[in-house]
C-alpha cells in the first residue's frame, strides 16, 4: 500500500457523484462533517473500498432505496434502507465467494462474491476493521480506519 494523507471527504463526494450517474433511481445522500475527514492510507485502495460498497448498495437494492454515506474521523459508513442481507449471509458476507440469492440482484447484475472480501482485505491492510449489520430496511457497513 502507498501511504499518504487521504481526504476521505473528497473521495466520498466523488464516489457518490459517480453512483448518482450509474443509478439515478436510487436516492444518494452524503452526511459529512463541516471539516474535512482525513486518514493516512492508500487513496486508490480506499477509493476501491468505497466504490465496492456503493456498487453493492446499487446492485442489491431496488430503485427508490436511500443510500447514505457518512464520514466521521476514522469512520466511513454506508447505510441503506433496502431489503437487507439474507440472515444466513450476514456472518459470512466478507468471505471470498459469498453471494446472496441471485434473484435479489437488479438487472441481472450478479457478482462473483469478491467485492466485500476485497473491502475487508484492503481495510485490514490499512490496520482497520469492517463490520456489517443488516435487517430489512436497515443495513450498515462500517469501516473503521486508524487516523
Amino acid at each position: 500500500l502507498e501511504r499518504g494523507s487521504v481526504d476521505v471527504t473528497r473521495l466520498l463526494i466523488e464516489a457518490v457523484s459517480d453512483a448518482r450517474v450509474l443509478s439515478p433511481d436510487h436516492h444518494w445522500r452524503l452526511d459529512l462533517p463541516h471539516d474535512a475527514v482525513e486518514v493516512s492510507g492508500d487513496e486508490h485502495r480506499l477509493h476501491q473500498v468505497v466504490t465496492n460498497l456503493l456498487a453493492n448498495a446499487r446492485r442489491y437494492t431496488p430503485g427508490g432505496t436511500t443510500v447514505t454515506v457518512t464520514a466521521r474521523p476514522g469512520v466511513i459508513m454506508v447505510h441503506d434502507d433496502g431489503p437487507g442481507f439474507p440472515p444466513d449471509l450476514v456472518d459470512q458476507a466478507f468471505e471470498r465467494f459469498a453471494r446472496g440469492d441471485a434473484s435479489r440482484t437488479r438487472n441481472g447484475e450478479g457478482g462473483v462474491g469478491l467485492g466485500l472480501s476485497l473491502v475487508k482485505a484492503i481495510v485490514t491492510a490499512h490496520g482497520g476493521s469492517v463490520t456489517l449489520s443488516s435487517l430489512p430496511g436497515d443495513t450498515t457497513v462500517t469501516v473503521r480506519l486508524p487516523q
